[in-house]
Formats: C-alpha cells, sequence, structure tokens
C-alpha cells in the first residue's frame, strides 16, 4: 500500500512538471502562429483593402486553435459596430487565459490595436510591420528560455515526487 502511494505521488509531481514544461513549450509556438496571423491581416488589409471585419473573418478560418477564436471573437465585436481598437484590447482580455503567452507578450500584441481603424492602410501597416519585428524578437528569447525551462520543470516534477516520498518515509 505504501508504494503505491509512493508511486502515485512520484507520477502526480512528474504530470504536474511535464505539464507546466507543455505550456513553457508552447509560448514560441503561439508567438510563432501570431505572426503568421498578423501577416495575413497585413496582407488583407494592404493589399486586399479589406474591411476589418472581413479581414478577422478570414483570418479565424486561416488560423488555429486559439488564435482562430481570438480572430472570431473581434469579427463579432466589429460586426455588433464596437470600435476596431476597444474590441482589440476587450478581446485579449478575455481571450488572455486561452493562451500561453505572458503579459508582455500581450503589451507588444497591444499595440497592433492602436491604429486598426483609425489610420490609412500605409501607417496600419507600418504599425504591424513594427508589432512583427518586436514579436520576432521576443519569439527568439522565448524558444531559447523554453527549452531550458521546460527540461527543468520536467526533471523538477519528477525529482519533487521522489524527494515527496523520501521526506514521508
Amino acid at each position: 500500500m505504501i508504494w503505491a502511494g509512493a508511486f502515485l505521488l512520484i507520477i502526480s509531481c512528474g504530470g504536474l512538471g511535464l505539464y507546466m514544461a507543455s505550456r513553457i513549450r508552447k509560448r514560441p509556438e503561439e508567438l510563432r502562429a501570431c505572426l503568421t496571423a498578423l501577416t495575413l491581416l497585413d496582407t488583407e488589409i494592404t493589399w486586399g483593402v479589406t474591411p476589418l471585419p472581413e479581414a478577422f473573418g478570414i483570418l479565424r478560418e486561416r488560423t488555429e486553435k486559439p488564435w482562430a477564436l481570438f480572430f472570431g471573437e473581434l469579427e463579432e465585436r466589429l460586426q455588433k459596430g464596437e470600435g476596431a481598437y476597444e474590441a482589440w484590447n476587450d478581446t485579449i482580455a478575455q481571450q488572455m487565459k486561452s493562451f500561453c503567452l505572458k503579459p508582455e507578450d500581450w503589451q507588444v500584441i497591444k499595440d497592433v490595436g492602436k491604429g486598426l481603424g483609425r489610420s490609412d492602410r500605409q501607417e496600419q501597416h507600418k504599425q504591424i510591420e513594427l508589432v512583427k519585428q518586436q514579436l520576432t524578437i521576443i519569439r527568439e528569447d522565448a524558444s531559447e528560455w523554453a527549452g531550458k525551462q521546460a527540461k527543468m520543470w520536467s526533471y523538477l516534477g519528477f525529482l519533487g515526487g521522489i524527494a515527496g516520498v523520501l521526506f514521508l518515509i
């Protein structure tokens, strides 16, 4: 009976460590998907001269979860008549929990909303390009950080479980 409890403690702590490691590994992937989505948005605004609600609908179809849900909500808000800047910020506030991004990542992403619908296509293009450059730098740093931290959390979970068993015995 004691061995079963010890095994269960090690597995549960290890599982928690693996869960944390998977969330850490998702951050660079989500940043990459955001960069791709912003490139599509820029193309739709600059070259396609697509209205924002329609552009967000296209992004909803072309991106994967959780970004598809993000752009779907933006599309709905704009179709209801909400302003682009308010819709962008409110959607970020509601959707943050669905992502593995850090608050500093969201601060950069919020900058996209400042020019949406308020300025001409060229200014929106410049704003999106600036955010893409910042996100590229963040993504590179996040990839390095994720490699180290994910491995640490994986080991830490199992070692913490073993330490807990030793402490209880």
